[in-house]
């Protein structure tokens, strides 16, 4: 996989197109440090100096050691680097080619010493690195050193590509860039007689000398010296009119026809680098309508006229224009031969001889041709040039995957903003000292446009055009989902959300646009095609084919394989839509479908997470839901990954909607796949809205269920009293209603509750009465459960010898059932006894063992405990390395889940460093 080390820019690094998480600030500093320097040796001493400064603390020494151990974890499975303790320091292992700064280097030697057209593409290629300030986000000031030299390094390669540039004859091309060049730098000797000849060159003499006095005078009156011998002979020459020509016989390529790109384009660094990848071809650009699919074709179109020396075409299609038809190939076809200089009288008459003629006159050039909205495959092919060395860059709402298949074009497809770019182009519009001064204003506007380019340009122009106005304001008229589509309308001119929308809703089927207007009404932020069905009531293969003319034309995106989203305006386009076309009775019944499809489905899910915990009862599925079928454990987890930000959004949603047996029972479905996962906010949050759904219903059942998850929720969470106060009234509820079951497991809750509190004696009084009334009930496998809590509660209580009895009275009926979950925390249990009493080997074989149960199982808070207490017996055992390692790996997993018990265990890392 291809890897990227950046620096020129904010630091990052790039894993086969994927960013790579490297930490937070100081961690990158690490990084960049050994980046500036890779191959070369430095020294823990040099590092502390370079990254911290005169500021350092007083333990920066075990900071840098921490640093440098996630940094490894973080390149251990990058192929071909890494960092290497040598010679009474660390090195960073990488191939220099792929770190931008060396790369940059590297490419100036190399076009220093070519010529010609060479040396220009070599001097691109390394100015086009760079994506904005070295080392940005961070504040070392020997980094702020190497970002002064590297600045310089490249404002000299600048001055060197304009000579290059000049001598090939491009003057009238580098007139704006030595404009703005010579404003920046008004004392440069050289800048400004490249501005001066460059002027000449285009024959505008009177400027050019004018241009030369005015930087004299400036000069003599500022500084007190006269221009150098070079600039002094430039001007003599320019008066006795014998200023050089270029070296290279000049080539003006006919024809330019690209329309002007926009001045606020945001340059999206990976499709730009798809484009530039892309050297001849088609290239096709796709997305939906608003998302700056011609921003980005013209922005790079624009900076390829040495690579197409022949001429730039281009063509508007009309594929998805409000008025009129998409235009037809014929009629493109005249207009590009027309451009080519073919007199209007001499185009031939028919489609198939104008594309003859076409590819003809592009035989043997490099062209590149722009055709911008297509509509579809079929009118774009008759308008491909024949020689291999033409480009064809096409646009599109259209995913064009018929070009893709048969004509091999390369497919760019255009998402969203992300959010740096979101704000870059509001800072591009409106400046960076209004974008700074209200920064809350800014996450809002760039939230509530959904990171859409249209949108964003809307609310720009509103803020220009009102530059009285704060931005929070604007924020605030955004903020009503009702209402945020008329807010960006544009004042109600074409270039509006939603008018641009409406032309790709215009062009779907019957059937497919009901399914666009049912997908507004989904409560979550993406879909399976099962649920999909569900919803719209059909079958799986219909929806299958629904989504397939939707994501056509990009009003749905597959963003991963099988499961399908659109971006919050286009959902807010498709809601309005569906409570303007379809009835609230139709509304209702899909959400209640959609409803069922999420609760059955979970329900088996869960299942095969717990099938111990005691089953609520369900309502069969209404007529038209799809059956999903989840068969194992595996296939749970996977399921309740995918599904549980759905599964939280829809619970709000049935409540919203007052389908109050979907509202408690949901939260019950979601409770076990929440608590493994550490996501215990989320399960609080679900049980409280299952206790009001419950008390609407004045279902007693639903009541007990709710306060027994909600309190176990608080146990998680640390809120015992809290925790005690729902446990206890889910115990007065079963008991009431004669539920043995629910009394014991209700018994077994307080057991937990009451250990976490450290009130042993409560913990082992509720455990035993758990006990017997599962023995009792003749219920086993919680028997086998019990017997570990009580285990647990001796441990607790530091009576080590009983801790170990009860676990092992517990593990055959464990291993009966095959209880992973039980026996995860059976051996859990054994290891902290085990290490209590001394016997530290034993301790890390049960929680090695209980660690990979809890890893198997999802349960990553578990995983985190097991790690943390595996390090204290490795740490006994004298295993130092080891130890330090399963420290490092339990904060990586709490830092995760933002757990506050990642301070306790970094603690232990810091005190206990292992150098090198």
């Amino acid at each position: 996989m291809v890897v990227e080390f950046a620096v020129l820019g904010e630091v990052r690094v790039r894993v086969g197109g994927e960013d790579l998480d490297v930490g937070p600030a100081r961690q990158r500093s690490v990084l960049a440090v050994l980046l500036v320097e890779a191959g070369r040796t430095v020294t823990a001493d040099q590092l502390v100096d370079r990254v911290w400064g005169e500021r350092a603390p007083v333990r920066a020494r075990h900071a840098l050691y921490s640093y440098l151990c996630r940094l490894r974890a973080a390149l251990a499975d990058v192929a071909g680097c890494g960092i290497d303790r040598r010679g009474g320091g660390y090195v960073l292992r990488v191939d220099a080619d792929t770190v931008d700064l060396h790369l940059f280097r590297d490419l100036l030697d190399k076009a220093r010493a070519a010529d010609g057209g060479q040396a220009l593409a070599l001097y691109d290629r390394a100015l086009g690195l760079w994506r904005g300030e070295p080392f940005a986000e961070l504040d070392s000031p020997w980094l702020a050193s190497v970002r002064d030299r590297v600045t310089e390094e490249r404002f000299t390669a600048e001055v060197q590509r304009h000579e290059v540039a000049l001598d090939l004859g491009m003057h009238a091309e580098l007139l704006a860039e030595l404009a703005t060049a010579t404003e920046a730098r008004p004392f440069d000797e050289r800048l400004a007689g490249q501005h001066v000849l460059a002027l000449h060159r285009c024959g505008r003499r009177a400027e050019a000398l004018t241009r030369y006095r005015q930087f004299r005078a400036r000069l003599v009156a500022e500084i007190g010296v006269e221009p150098g011998e070079p600039l002094q002979r430039l001007h003599q020459r320019m008066l006795a009119e014998q200023v050089p020509q270029p070296t290279t016989a000049v080539r003006i390529p006919p024809p330019r026809q690209l329309p002007a790109a926009s001045p606020w384009f945001v340059p999206r660094t990976r499709e730009l680098g798809l484009l530039d990848d892309a050297l001849a071809g088609v290239v096709v650009v796709t997305g939906a309508g608003g998302t700056g699919k011609t921003s980005l074709a013209l922005g790079w179109a624009h900076r390829q006229d040495d690579r197409f020396p022949d001429g730039q075409l281009y063509v508007d299609l009309r594929g998805f224009d409000p008025v009129g038809r998409p235009l037809c190939p014929s009629a493109a076809l005249h207009g590009l031969l027309e451009a080519l200089g073919v007199p209007p009288d001499q185009v031939p008459a028919g489609r198939e001889a104008r594309a003859a003629r076409y590819r003809g006159l592009l035989a043997g050039k490099r062209v590149l041709v722009v055709l911008d909205n297509a509509y579809d495959a079929d009118q774009v092919r008759p308008l491909l040039p024949g020689d291999p060395r033409c480009l064809t860059l096409v646009t599109s709402r259209d995913r064009l995957a018929d070009l893709v298949a048969r004509e091999g074009a390369v497919p760019v497809p255009l998402a969203v903003l992300d959010e740096d770019e979101a704000v870059s182009l509001l800072e591009r519009r409106l400046g960076h000292g209004r974008v700074a001064d209200e920064p809350d204003a800014v996450t809002a506007l760039v939230a509530h446009s959904a990171r859409l380019p249209l949108a964003l340009a809307v609310v720009a122009g509103r803020a220009v055009s009102n530059p009285a106005f704060p931005l929070r304001a604007l924020a605030a008229e955004l903020r009503d989902e009702c209402t945020r589509l008329d807010a960006l309308e544009a004042d109600g001119t074409s270039a509006g959300v939603r008018t641009v929308f409406s032309w790709s809703y215009r062009t779907l089927s019957a059937d497919a646009a009901r399914l666009f207007r049912l997908l507004g009404t989904h409560p979550g932020p993406d879909a399976d095609r099962f649920a999909i069905a569900s919803l719209a009531g059909v079958e799986v293969p219909q929806a299958r084919a629904l989504l397939s003319e939707l994501t056509r034309t990009h009003l749905v995106d597959e963003h991963r394989p099988g499961r399908f989203r659109s971006h919050d305006l286009l959902r807010a386009y498709a809601a309005e839509l569906a409570e303007a076309t379809d009835s609230a009775e139709d509304r209702r019944a899909a959400l209640r479908r959609c409803l069922d499809f999420y609760l059955h489905t979970g329900f088996a899910a869960e299942r095969h997470l717990a099938p111990h915990w005691p089953p609520i009862t369900l309502d069969p599925p209404q007529d038209h839901v799809a059956r999903f079928p989840v068969t194992d454990y595996r296939e749970a987890v996977t399921w309740f990954t995918a599904e549980h930000h759905t599964l939280l959004a829809a619970t709000e949603e049935a409540a919203r909607a007052r389908m109050d047996v979907h509202a408690w029972q949901l939260p019950w479905v979601l409770s076990t796949y929440l608590s493994r996962h550490g996501h215990w906010g989320h399960r609080a949050d679900t049980q409280r809205t299952a206790l009001a759904a419950a008390d609407r219903l004045g279902d007693d059942a639903a009541r007990a269920t709710g306060h027994h998850l909600l309190g176990r929720a608080e146990v998680l969470r640390g809120n015992q009293r809290e925790a005690l106060d729902h446990l206890h009234r889910a115990l007065g509820h079963y008991a009431h209603a004669g539920d043995t079951t629910g009394m014991a497991v209700t018994h077994f809750s307080l057991s937990e509750a009451h250990g976490t509190r450290r009130h042993h004696a409560k913990a082992l009084l509720h455990a035993r009465k758990a006990l017997r009334l599962f023995r009792g009930a003749g219920d086993r496998v919680w028997e086998a459960f019990t017997l570990t809590a009580i285990g647990l509660c001796h441990a607790e209580a530091g009576e080590y010898v009983q801790a170990l009895a009860h676990c092992a009275e517990a593990r055959p009926l464990l291993d009966r059932f095959g209880d992973r979950d039980g026996i995860a925390h059976n051996l859990h249990c054994l290891g902290r006894a085990h290490h209590a009493l001394g016997q530290h080997t034993e301790a890390a074989a049960c929680h090695r063992d209980a660690l990979a149960l809890f890893r198997e199982l999802g349960s990553v808070y578990l995983e985190a405990k097991c790690l943390d207490h595996l390090g204290d017996a490795l740490q006994a055992a004298g295993e130092r390395h080891a130890a330090f390692d399963a420290w490092r790996r339990a904060v990586e997993v709490l830092e995760r889940l933002t757990h506050p018990d990642a301070l306790e265990i970094e603690a232990k890392l810091l005190g206990a460093v292992v150098p090198g």
